[in-house]
């Protein structure tokens, strides 16, 4: 029995309580409301202890009153827990974007270079390919169709890669120069707008 399980079963005799103990701190559990009500059941602080306690009427009764008379303090965990969390997940945001900001303020050969070598690689290595097929094609004629098969699936993923990187590198361009960036869904909206 996980504590998710012990949710469910406390839910149905008191929803405050069930609310608190899903918090999202460790694993979804708000740890101070486990053991506010295991303490006030008396019973171990652990899911299968708990839910073992619904069995009991006095104890069911025990945790619906604390549900009743606390139910403001149980919500209030649960939101504090949620806060707490979404701080840490803003916190780490903000240091992702930060990164990211930092990356693109620099001008160096590999940001500037990256997608004119990509394209490069692809001309040089469609090439490779080419010819490479075309001796596998002069050796042994009846592989052909096995040829365009490879053919077409290395000119569809290299092309599918250089045309992300041209319109990347178009959109890049026109943010520097203080436009934002349209789609090909922007043009035919505009189109028949």
């Amino acid at each position: 029995m996980n504590w998710r399980d012990a949710i469910e079963e406390v839910a149905k005799y008191a929803p405050a309580v069930a609310t608190a103990l899903g918090g999202p701190a460790v694993g979804g559990i708000t740890a101070g409301a486990a053991t506010m009500v295991t303490s006030a059941l008396g019973v171990r602080n652990s899911p299968a202890a708990l839910v073992s306690a619904l069995e009991d009427p006095a104890k069911r009764e025990a945790l619906v009153r604390l549900n009743n008379e606390h139910e403001r303090e149980l919500i209030s965990i649960r939101l504090q827990a949620e806060t707490a969390q979404a701080q840490e997940e803003t916190k780490r945001l903000s240091e992702v974007n930060q990164t990211i900001r930092a990356e693109l303020a620099t001008e160096g050969w590999w940001r500037a270079g990256w997608r004119p070598f990509n394209g490069w690689m692809l001309s040089a290595s469609l090439a490779a390919v080419n010819f490479g097929l075309l001796a596998v094609v002069v050796r042994d004629p009846t592989q052909l169709p096995v040829v365009v098969d490879v053919l077409i699936w290395s000119v569809v993923a290299q092309g599918a890669v250089q045309g992300i990187n041209i319109k990347k590198r178009s959109d890049d361009k026109q943010v520097m120069m203080g436009r934002a960036p349209t789609s090909f869904m922007d043009a035919i909206r505009k189109d028949k707008g």
